[in-house]
């Protein structure tokens, strides 16, 4: 497998001191955890994207078992195969008819202009989100997926996550308004928020999340 994939993020471990220093819970958290894991990158920037627009507003377990019978009904997870694939195929994998929508335009944007993707590790997180942004099916939270998954950007937060926002709020007890005292809460995270947001997430799951 290329190298580029599974490695560690230069700032992971900075990261961690950082966050076991400046935040008591968090701390808590990082040295509960099997720290054998880390954030790493294992998908294509298409599989990262397909992926998320899968998993969005369903379960880990429920959109993993949909990428799974797409990628035996299409044998693989490319672009083209996914272009190639009829609306029956795609709906047969559990897809509804939003996300074939969704797929088939990302699908057909990597293969006919690929281009477009091009540049992005030289982008800003800004720049990056609204341009994801302008295809259909993709908002702020699947471009953040693909910060943190495809990018590895340090200082991502997705509120717009559900299963982070509510681990957050339960193991800082965070009363009402609640996103805006977890922004609060993130000031101790300095410029670490996507190590932060990746150690709660594995309170919710012991299984390491992957886009």
């Amino acid at each position: 497998m290329n190298n580029k994939y599974n490695t560690k993020p230069i700032y992971w471990e900075r990261a961690k001191k950082y966050l076991i220093k400046n935040d008591h819970i968090l701390k808590k958290v990082i040295q509960d955890v099997d720290n054998k894991h880390y954030l790493t990158r294992n998908s294509t920037p298409f599989q990262t994207l397909a992926n998320a627009i899968i998993g969005q507003q369903i379960s880990v377990a429920a959109a993993s078992s949909v990428l799974k019978k797409l990628k035996s009904n299409i044998n693989g997870f490319t672009p083209r195969k996914v272009h190639m694939a009829n609306s029956a195929t795609l709906k047969s994998s559990g897809l509804s008819r939003q996300k074939i929508e969704y797929l088939s335009i990302l699908a057909s944007k990597f293969v006919t202009k690929p281009t477009y993707f091009y540049g992005f590790k030289d982008m800003s997180d800004k720049v990056i989100i609204d341009r994801l942004c302008k295809l259909k099916g993709i908002g702020e939270w699947t471009a953040q997926m693909y910060l943190i998954f495809q990018l590895n950007r340090p200082d991502i937060m997705p509120l717009a996550d559900i299963g982070f926002v509510n681990s957050a709020v339960r193991i800082y007890d965070i009363k009402e308004p609640k996103l805006e005292n977890l922004m609060k809460v993130s000031e101790k995270w300095g410029h670490y928020k996507t190590v932060a947001v990746w150690y709660i997430w594995r309170i919710i799951d012991p299984e390491v999340v992957q886009y």
